[in-house]
């Protein structure tokens, strides 16, 4: 009996011991104790890897250390004991848009509060001009600032699917804002290890780049769980995790750049006049249409079109680009779309300009534009 207990004892031992050895195991637990799937931890006890389920219906929010979903599980996290991660979920419904990552996020005042965005980093700010949905002037800054992590469809020189729809909600809730807050990527010498380029306050074209606030929701990544926008280049950014997760539910819902026709896209263009768009805007206003007239002037940023008199800004994003746009020719430019600029204003112009879309009618037209 006493060979017996100290043979069960040893084995005991070891099998302690050989515990004690082996890298942990994380088991990934879904609602209702559904053991998704288990894996083993690196040597140095992190996992390289993790799932992302796709849930029918259901937006999937990251795994977590604890059934109250309080602490987040993060990829530099060690495990040295095996140990279970729960899965945060939330219904949806097939047809309400839900932003639970966006809700979730929350930026404390304390963090801006008397700070600069170009001297600290981070700071209030008050909206100058709206341009697209990724893109804003803000007072005090010289150059617009271009969204981190974000790549809405085009609205301005291009139109695109959902470009407009973006652009306007954007437009919308800054301006309605109580409080804007801007913040950058941080440096990885604060002891970040962001390796996106843009990890500086300012991009390509001396734009500043940035995250935008508004009444403490992070517009990016909202824009992102409405699926305006995919995630874009987020590598190891100090809210990755939450992208991620975000263009993973849009796609599992499907909605708009995932797999939604824009309802108010309409890409075929009907025939208009310069008189008709300047007096009947309504009708013609975010359509495309096909136009003809007189090029009167031309800059780097477009071309003023002429016809009986009346003139309408075309906007080109740089030169046009071709020399059928030439001061004095008269022609056709199809294809065309009548937007206001900047967004929220009264003022017409016209975009989408490709040279492939212009037809010279005349190179020496009878035109009182010229006078």
């Amino acid at each position: 009996m006493r060979k017996i207990t100290l043979f069960a004892s040893a084995l005991f031992f070891i099998i302690v011991l050989a515990g004690c050895g082996r890298p942990a195991e994380i088991t990934f637990l879904l609602p209702d104790d559904v053991v998704y799937e288990t894996r083993t931890v690196e040597e140095d006890g992190r996992l390289a890897r993790y799932p992302t389920p796709t849930l029918e219906e259901t937006y999937f929010l990251g795994w977590f250390l604890d059934e109250e979903y309080e602490e987040r599980f993060r990829t530099d996290m060690v495990f040295e004991v095996d140990t279970t991660l729960y899965a945060k979920t939330l219904p949806y419904d097939g047809e309400t848009l839900l932003t639970p990552l966006t809700d979730e996020l929350a930026l404390d005042p304390s963090a801006y509060e008397g700070k600069s965005f170009r001297t600290d980093g981070i700071g209030e700010a008050s909206l100058a001009q709206c341009i697209d949905g990724d893109t804003t002037f803000f007072r005090g800054l010289e150059k617009s600032v271009r969204y981190l992590y974000v790549d809405t469809p085009e609205s301005t020189s291009t139109i695109e699917p959902w470009g407009m729809a973006a652009s306007n909600y954007v437009c919308d809730v800054l301006t309605d804002a109580d409080t804007i807050v801007l913040e950058r990527e941080p440096h990885p010498e604060e002891g970040h290890p962001a390796v996106h380029p843009s990890v500086g306050i300012k991009g390509t074209h001396g734009r500043y780049l940035g995250y935008v606030w508004y009444d403490g929701r992070l517009l990016n990544l909202e824009l992102v769980e409405l699926g305006y926008s995919r995630a874009s280049g987020i590598g190891t950014s100090q809210y990755a995790e939450y992208f991620r997760l975000a263009e993973h539910n849009s796609r599992m819902t499907g909605a708009k750049i995932f797999g939604e026709d824009d309802p108010d896209f309409d890409a075929d263009p009907v025939e208009a006049s310069i008189h008709d768009l300047l007096h009947d805007t309504e009708e013609y206003i975010h359509r495309f249409v096909n136009v003809e007239g007189v090029v009167t002037s031309i800059g780097d940023g477009g071309f003023y079109l002429c016809a009986d008199g009346e003139e309408i800004f075309f906007y080109t994003g740089g030169p046009p680009g071709t020399s059928k746009v030439q001061r004095g020719f008269e022609i056709r430019v199809e294809k065309a779309f009548l937007t206001y600029w900047p967004p929220g204003s009264t003022r017409i112009q016209l975009t989408n300009f490709d040279r492939g879309r212009v037809d010279v009618i005349t190179e020496d037209p009878d035109a009182d534009c010229l006078d």
